[in-house]
């Protein structure tokens, strides 16, 4: 990747800008131990993502291209998870199966289940004093705006564009073009980078759309499999902060 003074950069937020505080399985088993019912870590893993395979295919863009609406695919989607798992550990008590949806849909609704991923804030801070437009690309349904006010980070965007809201998911370049709406019309299209930690949805997306790209928080090895990588890929955000101050001390030097 050439260094040079980007004019926009985007983010992608899970597993990029957030992690998962505890996977989704001990989220889902957490919710379930409020309510006295207890069902094997590695029963609800594999069902979790048994079932997420299915719903995505099914109802891709948390069902905006069926007609499902996001709400009723995560609470079609629990109760699927739930349904089999009670099932498996032979749970067949009257259980308040709507209860418990309710309340795993509002600990997901939070942004709680998230934490910021380490150097993250120094990052944005950097950015946002540099006078960079910056911007969120995710696959995710609307919450995702709530999440990132909650989570103290909103105030870093001048956009936050969720794939359902849009209606294109990455690599789609319609969520790209749509980002580049909000900014200075006629830049070179290579000024604007894209930062996240898929190859497919993020890298290539990005390319695809002739934008830059590179991808931070994912395993260096990668780039055995994607040769294009070989200097795209940054351990963490310190690592990225550090090359990108090099990039803006590049244009500084230049304008002198």
């Amino acid at each position: 990747m050439n260094r040079q003074a980007f004019k926009l950069i985007t983010f992608d937020v899970t597993g990029t800008l957030l992690k998962y505080r505890s996977s989704p399985a001990v989220e889902y088993s957490n919710v379930l131990n409020k309510y006295g019912l207890e069902v094997k870590l590695s029963t609800l893993e594999n069902l979790i993502n048994k079932n997420w395979t299915f719903m995505t295919k099914v109802h891709p863009n948390f069902g905006l291209d069926t007609g499902l609406k996001w709400e009723n695919y995560w609470r079609i989607y629990a109760q699927n998870v739930f349904s089999e798992a009670f099932q498996i550990e032979n749970i067949t008590d009257n259980v308040p199966l709507r209860d418990i949806i309710d309340d795993l849909m509002m600990t997901y609704s939070t942004g709680e289940t998230f934490k910021v991923q380490n150097g993250a804030i120094e990052l944005l801070d950097y950015l946002k004093n540099e006078k960079i437009p910056l911007g969120v690309l995710t696959n995710y349904d609307p919450r995702i705006k709530s999440m990132m006010t909650n989570l103290g980070l909103s105030h870093y965007f001048k956009f936050i564009l969720s794939s359902y809201e849009v209606r294109s998911e990455k690599p789609d370049i319609k969520i790209f073009r749509k980002a580049e709406s909000y900014i200075e019309k006629g830049l070179n299209r290579k000024l604007f980078l894209h930062i996240g930690d898929s190859y497919l949805l993020d890298f290539k997306g990005a390319k695809n759309a002739g934008w830059s790209a590179c991808l931070v928080h994912i395993d260096k090895n990668i780039i055995k499999q994607y040769p294009s990588l070989s200097d795209s890929v940054f351990d963490d955000f310190t690592a990225l902060k550090m090359f990108l101050m090099s990039c803006n001390s590049k244009k500084m030097y230049s304008e002198q």
